[in-house]
C-alpha cells in the first residue's frame, strides 16, 4: 500500500519559503481553477504549499479548496514530481468542482510538463 501520509516535511509553511518558490520557479502552469508554481528544491520529494485567497470565498470556502487540495496530493503523489516545491494557487470560486474533476485537472496539468528544462 503506497504511503499516504501528509508530514511536515512535505509541506512548505513559511512564507519565505513560498517566495523563494516564486523566485526560483522552472514551470508555471495555469488550469481552469488553479496556477501551480514549481521550483527545485534540495531535497528527495516534493513539497506542496497550497494559497486560496479571499476572492474564493468565505473561510469555509477556503478550507474546503485546501482540503480539497491536500487530499488530491496525499492520495496521488505519483502525479507530482520528485525534487520540488509546488504552489497551488487557487485561482477562483471551486464550487462547481468535485474531487475526480479537480484531480483530472491537475493530473492534465502535471502531464503535460517537462519538468527539467527551465522557465523562460
Amino acid at each position: 500500500m503506497p504511503d499516504e501520509r501528509f508530514p511536515r516535511g512535505e509541506r512548505l509553511l513559511k512564507r519565505v519559503e513560498f517566495k523563494r518558490a516564486e523566485k526560483d520557479k522552472t514551470v508555471r502552469l495555469v488550469t481552469r481553477h488553479l496556477v501551480i508554481i514549481a521550483a527545485p528544491n534540495d531535497t528527495q520529494h516534493t513539497r506542496i504549499g497550497i494559497t486560496a485567497s479571499r476572492k474564493i470565498g468565505t473561510a469555509v470556502r477556503r478550507n474546503r479548496v485546501k482540503r480539497l487540495l491536500r487530499e488530491i496530493y496525499r492520495r496521488n503523489k505519483v502525479l507530482f514530481p520528485k525534487g520540488h516545491d509546488l504552489v497551488l494557487i487557487a485561482k477562483n470560486d471551486m464550487t462547481d468542482t468535485s474531487y475526480h474533476g479537480l484531480l483530472a485537472e491537475i493530473a492534465k496539468a502535471m502531464g503535460s510538463c517537462t519538468w527539467g528544462k527551465p522557465f523562460s
